[in-house]
């Protein structure tokens, strides 16, 4: 699938996941989310996740946010099962779409590191003033959320104006995840690409 496809795809508020179960669809499979689940990135919001994750901020004074230092390392770490009875979506074939959008400047890695390691990453694809957060993973303690809090200050500083997660977690609603209706995301999201 080439750049402008995938770019239209996401355009158009669907997500790309895989279901690699016997037998694996031909094609990639492309969802939409109703309700849509989103991050608001104005200063209010940013503020009042900064406060929720403000025991992960000050766990450790030397959290360092690096964007595309370990590309490949945080998709693979991200397609791994959090648990036994975790599904894989984020196949081989999702790593070359994400691989394809990075080398077109429309993929990035937002990345946690303490003492030289990677402690915590995430895969963003963007578009305009749209960023679409893929998955996430942490190695040590408080490194998700501290990643989650300093991508959205850096996501703000760089004039994004709408960050989607795609579908709500207990998680993600505790800090602040909103959901919305699958109309009022794909109006957001022409704004964000139209501005």
């Amino acid at each position: 699938m080439d750049t402008a496809t995938i770019l239209g795809l996401y355009a158009q508020g669907l997500f790309p996941m895989d279901d690699p179960g016997p037998p694996a669809p031909r094609e990639l499979p492309w969802w939409v989310a109703d309700p849509r689940t989103v991050l608001e990135l104005d200063p209010a919001s940013r503020a009042a996740l900064n406060r929720r994750v403000r025991r992960s901020l000050r766990a450790r004074d030397d959290w360092e946010l690096r964007i595309d230092g370990a590309f490949d390392e945080v998709i693979a770490a991200c397609g791994r099962p959090r648990a036994l009875q975790d599904g894989v979506w984020l196949t081989e074939r999702m790593h070359a779409l994400y691989r394809t959008l990075h080398t077109a400047g429309h993929a990035h890695t937002f990345e946690v590191w303490v003492e030289g390691e990677l402690a915590a990453g995430l895969i963003s694809v963007t578009i305009g003033r749209a960023a679409m957060l893929e998955s996430m993973f942490h190695r040590i303690p408080h490194a998700g959320n501290a990643l989650l809090a300093l991508t959205l200050e850096a996501l703000a500083g760089g004039g994004c104006v709408l960050c989607d997660i795609q579908t709500a977690t207990a998680h993600t609603l505790r800090l602040g995840a909103v959901q919305i209706s699958r109309a009022e995301y794909e109006a957001r999201l022409r704004a964000a690409l139209s501005g």
